[in-house]
């Protein structure tokens, strides 16, 4: 049943809902004609990590002037104040003119308000979302998002499909790397030519959606995925030189129920992964994929695809050499090593921008993938990429929002330019 039921047809009451896979919105209040406080829903078993929005308004009124005020936020600046907008889809939009999500809004403005927090340790006031929109069609159901929604049926149906293709399914196999705490699959493909020798092959891993709201690194991942089993001849020469492992989604239970940030279990599991417990089975399958890779062939890459809140552009984080201490026996990278990928990357896409890229390792940094990867398997090339919620401020995107084509061409990159990363590898 709806959360509010209309008394007749003049009530114009809008009606929200966010009973739905990746859904996120707690409670709605009218505060006047047109104007609604929203509130979003914690991450599960958390107190915060308040961010993503999900859900959908029926009942609104062609030509009427909505605010929308999204007024439980935890971050203290965002990117809606350089130039974000929030996303929308409308049915009418979709089933008339075929229009998928679309940004929209006027009067966008992100700012403190006066609402105390009650989290333990965290003094100071909640911050507020706000936003005008115009719906053009009356009977319409429309809705709202943070970033492209990827739902975790998606992503399994994209698998299916590749997998069920006469042509890429041949470089793929495809299997449950886990269960995740809710009891679902967390999957795993090996791409590579079937043909050869694997032995001499290299090996790489490249994982994304370990942070369940940040739906652009599903993107990259889908483009990626594209490409590595497609007809390409580039494709064509990283399968024949690598042995390729693929974990499209980490936070399968967060992405499935709405959460922003963290797992099940009420963790950020991009902190987790130095001493993972039984409550993080997908990052304990996951070193144990990179532990066996590395046994059955030289382990070059391990690259996590995620998204970024605060930055604009396309980038990443790596390790610096010089402050090199490994958990392991082996000899550590030669100095600079660790910046040749992230170069060769921002010579091949008009989007990643290497003077945003970062390499230092802070102490708050050391339980995340990248810091892992470098210390415990030796890898001197183990990054995040880092897609910004919205755009770019150089090359030929500048001042755009990213959309999709633009994510998932750059889900290409990173193995695109076959030639010159072999070289570097």
């Amino acid at each position: 049943p709806p959360w509010y039921k209309l008394s007749s047809q003049e009530d114009d009451t809008l009606v929200f809902d966010a009973r739905f896979e990746c859904g996120n919105l707690r409670k709605a209040i009218r505060a006047s004609a047109d104007e609604y406080d929203l509130y979003l829903r914690n991450d599960i078993h958390t107190e915060g990590h308040t961010q993503w929005y999900y859900f959908s308004i029926k009942n609104v009124r062609p030509e009427r002037h909505y605010r929308f005020n999204i007024v439980n936020l935890y971050k203290s600046d965002s990117l809606y104040n350089h130039g974000l907008l929030p996303l929308v889809y409308s049915t009418v939009e979709a089933t008339k003119h075929n229009r998928g999500w679309f940004r929209s809004g006027t009067s966008v403005c992100y700012f403190a308000n006066t609402i105390k927090r009650k989290k333990k340790g965290q003094d100071g006031t909640f911050y507020t979302l706000t936003f005008e929109l115009q719906f053009p069609h009356g009977n319409d159901v429309v809705y709202l998002a943070h970033c492209y929604p990827y739902h975790y049926s998606q992503m399994q149906k994209h698998l299916r499909m590749l997998c069920n293709d006469p042509f890429r399914k041949q470089f793929i196999r495809r299997r449950v790397l886990t269960r995740t705490l809710a009891g679902n699959k967390c999957d795993v493909l090996t791409i590579t030519d079937p043909e050869g020798q694997r032995g001499a092959r290299l090996g790489m891993v490249i994982s994304a959606r370990i942070h369940p709201g940040e739906t652009n690194a599903s993107w990259m991942m889908h483009g990626l995925l594209e490409f590595l089993t497609g007809p390409s001849p580039m494709a064509h020469a990283l399968r024949k030189k690598a042995v390729i492992r693929i974990i499209p989604m980490l936070g399968v239970d967060g992405v499935i129920n709405g959460n922003y940030r963290c797992s099940l279990s009420g963790q950020d599991l991009n902190r987790r992964w130095a001493h993972p417990t039984d409550s993080h089975p997908t990052i304990i399958a996951t070193k144990k994929l990179l532990a066996m890779t590395g046994k059955e062939r030289p382990l070059v890459l391990f690259v996590d695809l995620h998204g970024h809140s605060a930055r604009k552009n396309v980038f990443m984080y790596g390790c610096d050499a010089l402050s090199w201490k490994s958990d392991s026996s082996g000899p550590g990278p030669g100095p600079l090593h660790e910046r040749c990928f992230p170069w060769l990357l921002a010579s091949v896409s008009g989007i990643f921008d290497f003077r945003s890229s970062s390499f230092k390792v802070k102490k708050s940094k050391e339980g995340t993938g990248r810091v892992v990867g470098w210390k415990q398997f030796n890898l001197a090339n183990s990054f995040t990429l880092e897609a910004s919620f919205a755009g770019a401020n150089f090359g030929p995107l500048r001042g755009l929002h990213f959309d999709t084509c633009a994510l998932q061409g750059m889900g290409e990159s990173p193995v695109g330019n076959v030639r010159k990363m072999l070289w570097l590898l």
